[in-house]
């Protein structure tokens, strides 16, 4: 306040008529007689004023006093005080109304020195604010917006709002991280709160209950946020989430990423232990390995450390799980079963039947396995009916019925077009043509992989073609096309086969008829064949009578039975006229 007595002081001399004069004791007056006893210096006056020693500029006095007050005429012109002492002055412009520098305490004016708040706060209202709230500045650079609340928080009671925030917000760390090296944290333990954590370079945002477990089956924590669980580079949003890798990030309740680094968890009490650049969501999974994903509901992924191939376990309690890694399940109660290199896809049959805890578990490395109780479709086209490029498209597929072991192929007759018959007895043509016969796969064991079957060669070269268009080609076999090649040659076999039974029974009919003929009376005309039967019957008696001779006349009897088939084939099987026997 100073500055504001010497100027006082200077206008009332000015003010004062020289004149009148007077001096008591301790005081001077100057325009009156009595002097205030309280002023040094007492200047009365109503019509001038008091003119102070000018200078271009206050600095250029040599040794000026302790509160030495001058009028400066060089730029900024003013009122200049020596705020300091005679061996170092620091002059100090006076404020004055309507000027630049001018106003209240702190005036609309640009400070000429920094502002100490010296303990104090910032505060909006009265003063009575800044024991709950206002803004403080320690003396070492820790900025503080309001004050530790006991009670639950409010946007309508002290703390830090920010209603128009529309420009960019920067955050910066210029400290280094020191591998095996904490530093204090601001808060610790149970409480709600947002930190930017600069030695870590981690946010942290939300709360810590004291409810959250970092093990599994173990018990409640309030260190989540707690040295050493702060990773760096990490972040953390929600309630009682411990990311305490590097580069990893966790959202929601209860997760935890420990021992690794680079893994993201979302979701509900997901724990990941030795994981890096993992990826976790749903809840209650597990995680362990490089590069895995799991979510879900207690599904887990657990491979070899020191492989980066990726695994995953996607569904309700699926396990990815191999010493190795690469392994894939997804769906309801699909495993691996600890073999690295498998594929499992489960459905939620089980559910509905008396096996609601039913796995489909691989059985060996390298592995396809799936269970759909309903079935599979594949299709090669569009699945439903439509126009391509202008033209009808009809699904093509293949299906495994429920509870079959084997793949149904369309062959609906409304589906198909162009049909053309075939010619069975070709076809067996052909397929007499073929090299058929055993082989192996280059490459194969031929102890244990031996097949038998066509060269797709020789199929494309004998049904390859049907007169319309193309069919297969020269390296593979279509499954439907070899069943349908099949079909005709069977369907062609099976028409000779009618034709020789035809045959066969017209045969036994003549046959008949001849026996018939053979045990007919005498009264008959005597025919050359009767003859014959007459000479077979006797040679039969003789052979009969006479074993030692029997082999001779058993071979004279084939003689006469051939001779006999021959006459009969002549005739017809019929016995010959009676004008052709007298001939």
């Amino acid at each position: 306040m100073l500055h504001r007595y010497l100027l006082a002081a200077a206008l009332l001399l000015a003010a004062a008529p020289f004149t009148a004069l007077a001096q008591t004791t301790g005081s001077v007056g100057i325009g009156t007689t009595a002097p205030d006893a309280s002023a040094a210096l007492d200047i009365v006056s109503s019509s001038k004023g008091l003119l102070l020693p000018r200078v271009a500029a206050a600095t250029s006095i040599t040794s000026p006093a302790p509160g030495l007050l001058v009028y400066q005429t060089g730029a900024p012109a003013g009122f200049y005080y020596n705020a300091g002492a005679a061996a170092t002055p620091s002059w100090q412009q006076l404020a004055t109304t309507g000027s630049i520098t001018g106003g209240d305490n702190l005036g609309d004016h640009t400070a000429s020195q920094n502002l100490n708040l010296a303990g104090q706060k910032l505060v909006g209202g009265t003063t009575a604010r800044a024991v709950r709230g206002g803004l403080g500045l320690d003396g070492n650079g820790l900025l503080t917006v309001g004050a530790a609340r006991p009670g639950t928080d409010s946007i309508t009671t002290f703390g830090a709002r920010l209603l128009s925030f529309d420009q960019d917000f920067v955050l910066t760390s210029k400290g280094f991280f020191v591998p095996g090296l904490t530093k204090t944290l601001p808060v610790t333990g149970v409480g709600d709160r947002v930190m930017w954590l600069a030695y870590y370079s981690a946010f942290r945002a939300g709360g810590v209950s004291g409810n959250g477990t970092i093990n599994i089956g173990s018990q409640p924590t309030s260190n989540q946020w707690d040295n050493p669980n702060i990773g760096q580079y990490s972040a953390a949003f929600g309630l009682d989430n411990l990311a305490r890798d590097r580069y990893s990030a966790a959202f929601g309740n209860n997760n935890v990423i420990r021992a690794g680094e680079g893994t993201f968890a979302t979701g509900y009490s997901n724990k990941a232990v030795q994981t890096f650049q993992g990826v976790m969501m749903g809840s209650e999974n597990q995680m362990k390995g490089r590069n895995g994903l799991v979510g879900g509901y207690q599904s887990k992924t657990q491979t070899n450390l020191t492989q980066e191939a990726p695994s995953l376990a996607f569904g309700y309690r699926a396990q990815a799980r191999s010493s190795q890694a690469s392994c894939y399940a997804l769906g309801y109660y699909a495993r691996t079963g600890g073999w690295e290199g498998c594929f499992t896809l489960a459905d939620y049959s089980p559910f509905r039947t008396d096996y609601v805890n039913d796995s489909l578990v691989s059985t060996t490395r390298n592995q396809f396995s799936a269970r759909f109780a309903g079935g599979y479709r594949l299709f090669t086209t569009t699945a439903t009916n439509g126009n391509n490029n202008g033209q009808v498209q009809t699904p093509i597929w293949a299906e495994l019925s429920p509870g079959s072991n084997s793949w149904s192929m369309m062959s609906d007759s409304t589906l198909k077009e162009l049909r053309r018959p075939a010619d069975g007895n070709l076809f067996l043509a052909r397929i007499n043509r073929m090299r058929l016969g055993s082989w192996n796969y280059r490459g194969q064991s031929p102890d244990t992989m031996r097949h038998y079957g066509p060269m797709a060669q020789d199929f494309y070269q004998a049904f390859g073609h049907d007169g319309v268009g193309r069919s297969g080609n020269k390296t593979t076999i279509n499954q439907a096309d070899f069943d349908g090649v099949n079909l005709i040659a069977i369907q062609a076999l099976y028409r000779r086969v009618l034709l020789l039974e035809a045959e066969n029974a017209r045969q036994q009919q003549l046959l008949r008829q001849l026996q018939v003929t053979t045990t007919a009376p005498a009264r008959l005309p005597v025919t050359e064949v009767e003859e014959l039967r007459r000479q077979n019957a006797a040679l039969q008696a003789r052979a009969a009578a006479a074993e030692t001779t029997a082999a001779r006349a058993t071979a004279t009897l084939d003689a006469f039975e051939a001779r006999l088939r021959r006459l009969e084939a002549a005739t017809g099987g019929a016995p010959a006229p009676a004008a052709q026997a007298r001939r």
